[in-house]
């Protein structure tokens, strides 16, 4: 298999990442704050998961994306009415290989005033079809509550 795609110059692709993060930074300007889990605070059993379901996260920053949100379900439960939903980030991964920032299952996002944790993160779309040349990071996430997180929220 080649290093690069046929027909596709480096150019191409350096002219295709720098139109997308501008769109993305300059013109849409879509911005959410995210929460990393902070692995050596949050105490861990043998499987990786939480103790007590209790994580800790490291202080938040903010990232450029492209959103997508569906519409909401209200759903009637035991307590009263709940109301899901769900959204699509889409991140530029060329602005993110340099950020040192990458989404992970389990990041807690904050947009839009509502708490979002992210379920799934992947690579969908490549430039000519070529492996070694994927542009985009998904990152789908799910509404959650402020109280599931264990997040003092900040002021806005």
């Amino acid at each position: 298999m080649a290093n690069k795609p046929f027909f596709v110059p480096s150019k191409e692709i350096e002219l295709f990442n720098s139109m997308n993060e501008e769109l993305i930074d300059e013109i849409v300007g879509q911005a959410i704050d995210i929460y990393k889990v902070s692995l050596d605070e949050s105490d861990v059993n043998v499987y990786g998961e939480a103790e007590g379901g209790i994580k800790y996260f490291e202080q938040g920053f903010r990232v450029n994306c492209l959103i997508l949100f569906e519409e909401p379900v209200a759903e009637l439960e035991e307590f009263g009415t709940d109301i899901n939903t769900n959204v699509d980030l889409y991140f530029l991964k060329s602005s993110l290989s340099g950020s040192g920032f990458y989404p992970e299952p389990g990041d807690i996002v904050d947009w839009n005033d509502f708490w979002w944790e992210l379920n799934e993160v992947t690579e969908p779309q490549l430039v000519a079809g070529h492996p070694e040349f994927s542009f985009q990071v998904k990152a789908s996430a799910n509404r959650t509550r402020l109280s599931n997180v264990n997040l003092e929220e900040r002021p806005k």
